[in-house]
């Protein structure tokens, strides 16, 4: 997989115009399926709690251009807005905490307002403007309740060239007046996306006066006791390539879509690259595809052995 990146990357298109990655609500780290294309990319990072957040204007850290900026996006440019620092740096948002909703949870003291600060807020094409970057490739957001009407200010060609997107959007209700994740979903299937992932998190339900009448290994170890519900979901896009695309953006969702393990749609892409375009590297992206899914043979033979261990065993009881 290696080998083949580094051919891609080396294209002259992708030289010319190297992918663009977006993280918006960065605390806690960038995303580590970056790794791999850090070096051939740019990567802008937005957070406004810098208690988890090294902010800088730019430098390289294993990326070919790092942008790290210390703002709160919005969906419009607006001179002041109210941050909420919350107490865990994870939980803060532009947005108030409902704290009357939040009772219900184990999780209800991390939201706990300890500061609110008066910062200015740009929209996201304004704020990548300040880095002379036009266009977006990955995107991810998870700004804590505003992360649809941040994607969906974004003008309507941009949203469509994307070709990963990701969210955080809620499902129970955390911050007054929030995205959620029907919303969120509602938009997104309107727009030239499929969904590729879809992971569940969530607190457990338990009332706060009752949370606190639990003793000390309860209320740490909570999960050994309840079952968790589903609070919120990381939801992962991938475009349909429906609309037209250009060499570059077949290039890329190509290594997008191997980095997902969607070896299937890799291979659809680099096929139909190939017919589009003519270009002799998509024969080799096709066959890495197949070597990919060929994998999966492993997987059978795993299921087999464990099969049949599980037969032993029952035999010999």
């Amino acid at each position: 997989m290696k080998s083949i990146l580094e051919k891609v990357f080396q294209h002259p298109v992708l030289l010319a115009k190297p992918p663009v990655l977006i993280d918006v609500g960065a605390s806690g780290g960038l995303p580590l399926e970056w790794r791999l294309i850090a070096p051939y990319s740019i990567c802008v990072a937005f957070d406004a709690d810098t208690r988890d957040f090294c902010v800088s204007e730019s430098e390289n850290k294993g990326y070919k251009k790092l942008y790290l900026i210390n703002r709160i996006l919005a969906s419009h440019l607006a001179d002041e807005v109210n941050f909420y620092l919350t107490k865990s740096p994870h939980c803060s948002s532009s947005l108030n905490p409902d704290d009357n909703a939040l009772k219900a949870w184990a999780f209800c003291r991390l939201f706990d307002v300890e500061r609110v600060v008066t910062m200015s807020a740009l929209d996201l094409k304004r704020a990548l403007a300040t880095t002379n970057i036009e266009y977006i490739d990955w995107y991810k957001s998870d700004s804590q309740g505003t992360d649809l009407r941040i994607f969906e200010a974004l003008p309507i060609d941009t949203i469509e060239k994307i070709i990963v997107a990701e969210f955080e959007p809620g499902i129970i209700d955390a911050y007054h007046g929030e995205d959620k994740l029907y919303q969120l979903m509602g938009y997104m299937d309107k727009k030239p996306f499929w969904v590729t992932g879809m992971q569940i998190k969530g607190s457990h339900r338990i009332d706060q006066d009752d949370f606190l009448t639990l003793n000390a290994l309860q209320r740490k170890s909570i999960g050994s006791f309840l079952k968790t519900a589903p609070g919120w979901c990381e939801i992962s896009y991938l475009n349909t390539f429906e609309n037209n695309m250009g060499l570059r953006e077949y290039l890329l969702a190509w290594v997008f879509s191997s980095i997902k393990k969607e070896y299937g749609f890799a291979l659809h892409l680099a096929k139909l690259g190939r017919k589009k375009f003519n270009e002799p590297l998509f024969d080799a992206m096709s066959l890495a595809s197949h070597k990919s899914l060929s994998k999966g043979y492993h997987n059978i033979a795993a299921r087999v052995v464990n099969k049949i261990v599980t037969m032993i065993l029952k035999w010999k009881k």
